[in-house]
């Protein structure tokens, strides 16, 4: 039990994610106690039991269907005839009783990227701190990475050369803010061109520069580039110029999207918003 913990604790210090199966009760025959815990990888990979057998495949798979919700449930299973509940899940087990389990999401809610750590990319770092998001900021300029607010973690890298040979969730939120139309474009086209499937890629901008760098992504990238999911100039429509107006903007828009809000007015388009 004491690794299973540690595990779990490895997770928190990672900024990795998993699903904590935890028999909560029992009536009649079960393959395990209340208490027994099972802690699910995103590769399917487990520590720990709730049982074996049946119910411990069935949770296992649903542990990793979660996993891609990012949500926790509490589930009821029927152990076999005998424990019929007609609320319950039925599974074929000779037990005969019946079993809740809690399965509990470890992770972040969103994973985003911030390009940058100048002005804007340091403020909405700040902003997105208690919103249960894990923060990477990449910059190449060493000097900018100190005393940033927010941030779970920090990248000294060329943007070349950026995240190179690490898992980058799928779904990931992506802020394009460094000091050069140059490196927007080089951060962009490595998010698409390695097919991180971003569900969102913010970039600082005018309508013009959006323009600019669609076409040549478009035109580099063909079908690998959806513009979609991109933002330019990025933020709900909120006023203000300063980074703190910027980032608050982006913040909101990430919000939006993260909990599918509607009908708001966002600064790519002239008109309202796509929907989330």
């Amino acid at each position: 039990m004491y690794e299973l913990y540690r595990r779990i604790a490895h997770l928190g210090e990672q900024g990795g994610e998993g699903v904590l199966v935890t028999v909560v009760d029992v009536e009649g025959s079960a393959p395990a106690p209340p208490g027994a815990k099972m802690l699910v990888y995103p590769d399917g990979s487990t520590v720990g039991t709730v049982g074996g057998g049946a119910l411990e495949r069935l949770a296992t798979s649903r542990a990793l269907e979660l996993l891609e919700q990012r949500q926790s449930a509490l589930v009821n299973y029927s152990l076999g005839e005998d424990g019929h509940m007609s609320d319950a899940e039925p599974i074929n087990m000779a037990c005969g009783g019946k079993a809740a389990l809690f399965y509990d999401y470890l992770g972040y809610q969103a994973r985003i990227y911030i390009f940058g750590a100048g002005h804007v990319g340091r403020a909405v770092a700040y902003h997105l701190k208690g919103l249960r998001c894990h923060v990477t900021v990449v910059d190449h300029r060493q000097g900018l990475l100190t005393d940033l607010d927010g941030a779970d973690r920090l990248v000294i890298a060329e943007y070349e050369e950026m995240l190179q040979g690490e898992q980058v969730p799928t779904g990931a939120f992506y802020i394009i803010a460094t000091p050069s139309h140059v490196f927007d474009y080089v951060v962009l086209h490595r998010i698409f061109a390695s097919g991180w499937q971003p569900r969102y890629v913010g970039i600082v901008g005018s309508q013009r520069k959006a323009g600019t760098l669609l076409q040549r992504l478009v035109e580099e990238l063909g079908d690998r580039a959806d513009p979609n999911g991109i933002y330019c100039p990025v933020g709900l429509d909120l006023g203000g110029r300063t980074p703190e107006d910027i980032a608050i903007a982006i913040v909101a828009e990430i919000q939006a999207l993260r909990h599918r809000k509607m009908g708001h007015r966002h600064m790519r388009l002239e008109g309202p918003g796509p929907q989330p």
